[in-house]
């Protein structure tokens, strides 16, 4: 399945990458710390609108060794029978609402100890305005489980005008940032990281 994902991908990178560079205004800030990155690594972002994770996907090279990508949807959208194709495709998981992180990150675990790439919005919703969600507690705990796993923050910003600006941080790890192991405290550590790269675009 893997070369399923990394081809079906690749096409969707070459739609995604033509809308947003030649029919949209997009500007990418720190495109330098995507280079070197080491295997597994998980991404964290904002989550502003349905397209984010293609969005994401294009700031890394065609080529690259970090494409496919597996990330999370809300289980609506899975069982979309319109777009459930597309989503097993693309290795996207169902979040498995209320159904416990043991089940919800049975498939982000295997994509990382298999030296993936995992895509998660620690708010773990859509959100544009307004205060900021309380971050939900996937991404704390996929980190406390390898405290030395590769982080990469992303922030997604749109203005007025509708130009997207993607801001991508330092790589990190958890060990680098905390040694604490509350998982309420750690997610608000993880969204503080994407919020502060704000100040950079």
């Amino acid at each position: 399945m893997y070369w399923i994902y990394a081809i079906f991908e690749r096409v969707t990178w070459l739609f995604t990458f033509v809308l947003t560079r030649f029919f949209g205004s997009f500007k990418v800030i720190g495109r330098e710390n995507l280079t070197g990155l080491p295997r597994p690594l998980m991404v964290i972002a904002n989550h502003r609108t349905f397209f984010d994770p293609l969005i994401i996907g294009t700031l890394f090279p065609f080529f690259s060794r970090y494409i496919p990508i597996a990330f999370m949807v809300d289980d609506k959208y899975y069982n979309n029978p319109f777009l459930k194709f597309f989503f097993r495709l693309t290795q996207t998981f169902p979040s498995y609402y209320s159904r416990g992180l043991d089940v919800s990150l049975r498939g982000p675990r295997q994509v990382l100890k298999n030296g993936g790439v995992f895509l998660i919005f620690p708010e773990g919703e859509r959100h544009t305005a307004g205060p900021r969600p309380r971050p939900k507690r996937g991404a704390a705990t996929l980190a406390l489980e390898r405290p030395h796993l590769t982080i990469l923050p992303i922030n997604l910003g749109y203005d007025s005008n509708k130009k997207a600006t993607a801001t991508i941080g330092r790589p990190f790890k958890l060990s680098n940032i905390t040694t604490n192991s509350d998982l309420e405290t750690v997610s608000r550590l993880l969204a503080e990281e994407i919020y502060k790269l704000e100040q950079v675009s």
